[in-house]
């Protein structure tokens, strides 16, 4: 079983044997943020469920395609360690047979997923809010036999960095990835599902430019070093601070061990939770709000969920509470800072940028749903900008060099929450397999497109309890029926806190 501790900068992991080198591979460098403490211990298990019957081959076929492309076929190579304990990338000069570009497995079920008793286990929706089975506990339906479940099989074992596991059904298919989260990060991941489409569509010349084969395109980030001073520079967390901090984190975890689950709230529970928590920031019509429309406050959606995120964590502290509370929520900087990154090319790795939002336990439960969404939409706007995402950057490039994670803000003694929306990535319409569909489904109620997912999800096998960032929102997306699906790791005590706070809106 894999050691929860074992990647985090206080403790040592000890290495496995490293298997012997090919001359005639191409050795390139892991990126500076891809080898982070957090990225080396989370493997991702895709798994993506189809109601059409597809073509397993001409899926593997497609993506061993791309991963032998100009820049692309950095994904082909494979990880090893360095005498130092760092990581570096052995790209096979030609892949073949024994040396594939992709990990490939199949297997056909005559039966329908209904019968499986993993598959019949993937969620349904209601048209109530409701929660499922943790999505941990379905990785095992994703992972084909023989594929490495931590970045120690990854290296002792010599295989590529993706397995691709393809399971048909009498009445549907499931199309399962794994790979380490050294490999890439959301948005990264969303380019290849785009590009692994446009192959199987035939149209290899309209796959954007893998950069960052070799050189490190986010180096521009932070180099030279950016001017301006981070808003947050004196909330920075480190030496002492940040290890009494770390190891507070793991005492708590440990106290309340998470429980994770899918989570789906229906397309009128999402509306109405919206919708009220606008009407907290209405302001009434004036001469100013009449003739200057920006002028009148706005909270998306996603502000939204985050307040509601912040709720759960200050309720579990107690009305009294006044400590320090932290939600950090990931951003990415490739369609925000224009000035290094080009929006007709891939960038297939990690972003070290986060937004935090910091806040009093006793303040979140005293401020309205839409006006606590109002201040993370003033930490969103203050703090994504160009300049100070290059500035989180940089600040992460030195942090790295000692801990090993990209930096930290806050107070030693705060509790922590960690969140990411992947909506923007907008997954189900960028996975087209149309191609790949051998026989389409019998649309019922769904408004699904032949060739995209029905339902999909990401999680670590691991099931590790204890972390340093135990509470973990992850908004999936939305489905074509509108549902919106969730993916959660909370204290026991937590999720009663969410579905009795949910239940208004239902």
């Amino acid at each position: 079983m894999l050691n929860p501790l074992a990647y985090l900068p206080f403790f040592k992991n000890e290495q496995p044997a490293r298997p012997e080198t090919t001359e005639t591979d191409d050795i390139i460098p892991v990126h500076l943020f891809d080898d982070s403490a957090a990225a080396r211990g989370i493997v991702m298990v895709w798994i993506y469920k189809f109601d059409d019957i597809l073509d397993p081959d001409k899926l593997h076929t497609a993506l061993s395609q791309l991963f032998r492309m100009d820049g692309w076929r950095r994904f082909s190579g494979r990880f090893r360690y360095r005498p130092d304990g760092s990581l570096e990338i052995h790209v096979p000069h030609e892949c073949s047979e024994e040396r594939p570009a992709v990990y490939y497995t199949k297997k056909h079920h005559d039966i329908p997923m209904t019968e499986h008793p993993l598959a019949s286990q993937l969620p349904l929706s209601t048209g109530k809010i409701a929660t499922y089975t943790s999505p941990k506990v379905l990785c095992s339906l994703g992972l084909g036999p023989g594929t490495p479940r931590n970045i120690d099989e990854f290296v002792s074992s010599g295989k590529p960095q993706f397995c691709l596991h393809v399971q048909t059904f009498t009445d549907g298919t499931l199309v399962s990835l794994t790979h380490t989260h050294i490999s890439t990060d959301l948005m990264g991941w969303t380019s290849i599902l785009e590009a692994w489409s446009l192959i199987l569509a035939g149209k290899p010349e309209a796959v954007a430019p893998m950069l960052g084969y070799r050189e490190d395109p986010f180096d521009a980030m932070w180099n030279p070093k950016p001017k301006q001073r981070h808003i947050l520079a004196d909330k920075v967390l480190d030496g002492w601070g940040f290890k009494y901090w770390g190891l507070r984190s793991l005492y708590e975890s440990w106290r309340n061990p998470s429980e994770s689950r899918t989570l789906c709230i229906p397309k009128h529970a999402m509306e109405r939770m919206v919708q009220e928590a606008r009407s907290h920031i209405e302001v009434k019509a004036d001469a100013t709000t009449a003739s200057d429309p920006a002028s009148k406050p706005f909270i998306s959606e996603g502000d939204v969920l985050a307040a509601v995120a912040c709720h759960m964590l200050a309720q579990h502290q107690g009305h009294s509470s006044t400590r320090q509370l932290a939600t950090i929520m990931a951003v990415d900087p490739r369609s925000r800072v224009t000035s290094v990154f080009n929006r007709d090319a891939a960038y297939v790795q990690n972003s070290p940028t986060n937004i935090y939002f910091f806040y009093r336990a006793n303040q979140a439960l005293e401020l309205p749903l839409g006006k606590l969404a109002l201040l993370v939409r003033k930490a969103v706007a203050t703090q994504a900008t160009e300049e100070q995402l290059k500035v989180t950057a940089s600040l992460s490039a030195e942090s790295m060099k000692t801990t090993k994670m990209p930096v930290i803000f806050g107070d030693k003694t705060m509790a922590t929450q960690f969140m990411s929306n992947w909506t923007k990535g907008k997954i189900a319409e960028k996975m087209d397999f149309g191609p790949a569909v051998v026989r389409a489904a019998a649309h019922g109620g769904s408004r699904s497109k032949p060739g995209h997912p029905v339902y999909f999800q990401g999680s670590d096998p691991a099931h590790n309890t204890v972390s340093v960032i135990s509470n973990v929102f992850v908004v999936v997306g939305r489905d074509y029926d509108g549902n919106t699906w969730f993916s959660i790791s909370l204290p026991g005590g937590m999720w009663s806190y969410l579905m009795d706070y949910l239940e208004q809106f239902g």
